[in-house]
């Protein structure tokens, strides 16, 4: 019995195994793709120098850098528990509302987390928080490009 052989025309071929490869690649093409990306905001942290002269006498003072929290004129070195404490032992609620004022000196490499977290002890102390305003025509610090 002699098989008979199927005659192929010119520009006849198999296809059925393209469809395979091109689902095979559609899925993987999908699957890596980043169809959202990310993005976020660069936050500006205030940061200046206190101008003595403008200074209110017996007004808190918390100064921010880096590597630590400073209390007070001399600045006394506190960690946040510390200062979380000093401030509710000095009872903002019972005095007027004048005095109040806790001023926050910051530098521009301090952490956003830190910063956070000093201003809301300061709220929840019910202190009233005083920014530090950068000198007239000083170079900008603490920005994003």
């Amino acid at each position: 019995m002699a098989l008979k052989r199927k005659k192929w025309l010119a520009g006849d071929f198999e296809v059925r195994a393209f469809a395979d490869i091109v689902f095979l690649l559609l899925i993987f093409f999908i699957l890596t793709t980043t169809f959202v990306q990310p993005q976020g905001n660069r936050l500006r942290i205030p940061s200046g120098v206190q101008d003595p002269s403008a200074k209110m006498a017996r007004q808190p003072t918390i100064s921010l850098s880096p590597t630590g929290i400073r209390w007070g004129e001399r600045g006394q070195e506190l960690s946040l528990a510390e200062l979380r404490a000093t401030l509710l032992q000095a009872n903002f609620s019972a005095r007027p509302e004048g005095q109040r004022v806790v001023i926050l000196n910051t530098a521009p490499d301090v952490p956003f987390q830190m910063y956070f977290e000093v201003v809301m002890a300061i709220h929840n102390a019910d202190g009233v928080l005083a920014l530090v305003e950068p000198p007239a025509g000083g170079p900008e610090t603490g920005g994003s490009p």
